[in-house]
């Protein structure tokens, strides 16, 4: 699901739609109009229980999305804040390990935004991407501090370095997971035929009926779309954006605060 997120969705309403029109016009034509009315009672009361169900069903699924689709976006943000403090670190590192550490953030910050966000699409990571976070890790860990203030920068560059590997993890891991089968056949079964007890109802007038059918069959299709836009956070035209490591590419880029030049008074 690329580009057409959003025209896949409204087709995905209006065809859905007018399916069921097309249904409850044939359900119309066939059932004589007493023997639905007589069903009126009886069909009142299942079709509350089965909407109940339903509905509650349908909310807890799109909760659940939209709660994956968040914590993909914290990870993300907390993934690239860690990049950002190691960058930041390393620039206050000697001349030879700090070089070893910035080439390294760039190059990360490289392959997720360029390579690896686009194979997030179908669920997968960019091996090269990993190799390189673990190189990384190895470059900072590896680094020995000689003077308490290096000691101190080492110790948070570390943990920032750890944080970076959790979060790069967690990122996979989550574009790695999908909606389980079973959830949509749930979602769509349990729309079917919760569309499908309207149709145990006549009205006078047709129009009416139908777009009152029209409408609870949008409504569920809406839910649905949101479990499909939601569910998947590295797919489609809404997914998490990887602005935020473009910012630490750039940041790697900019000179260090040992190298800058500085100003001269003028006299």
């Amino acid at each position: 699901m690329r580009l057409g997120s959003y025209m896949a969705g409204f087709a995905l309403v209006v065809g859905t739609t007018g399916l069921a029109l097309f249904a409850q016009a044939l359900v119309r034509r066939r059932i004589n109009p007493d023997t639905l009315r007589a069903c009126h009672e009886v069909g009142g009361y299942l079709l509350s229980v089965v909407g109940t169900l339903y509905a509650v069903l349908l909310g807890l699924i799109v909760v659940d999305a939209m709660a994956i689709f968040q914590e993909a976006h914290q990870t993300t943000v907390q993934e690239a804040n860690a990049l950002t403090d190691v960058i930041l670190l390393a620039k206050r590192m000697p001349e030879e390990p700090r070089a070893r550490v910035l080439q390294l953030a760039t190059r990360y910050a490289d392959l997720v935004v360029n390579r690896e966000w686009d194979t997030m699409d179908h669920g997968r990571h960019l091996p090269e991407a990993r190799e390189t976070a673990i190189e990384l890790l190895d470059a900072v860990v590896a680094f020995e501090p000689k003077t308490e203030s290096e000691k101190t920068l080492h110790d948070a560059q570390v943990d920032a370095t750890i944080q970076l590997w959790n979060s790069r993890r967690n990122r996979t891991v989550l574009a790695a997971q999908t909606i389980p089968m079973l959830k949509w056949l749930v979602l769509v079964l349990g729309g079917v035929i919760t569309v499908f007890f309207t149709f145990f109802f006549t009205v006078e007038n047709g129009m009416l009926q139908g777009l009152m059918t029209a409408l609870i069959t949008v409504i569920i299709v809406l839910n649905i779309f949101l479990v499909l836009m939601f569910g998947y956070p590295f797919s489609g035209d809404l997914r998490v954006d990887p602005t935020t490591y473009r910012a630490a590419h750039e940041l790697a880029n900019l000179p260090s605060p040992a190298l800058r030049p500085t100003a001269t008074a003028t006299p």
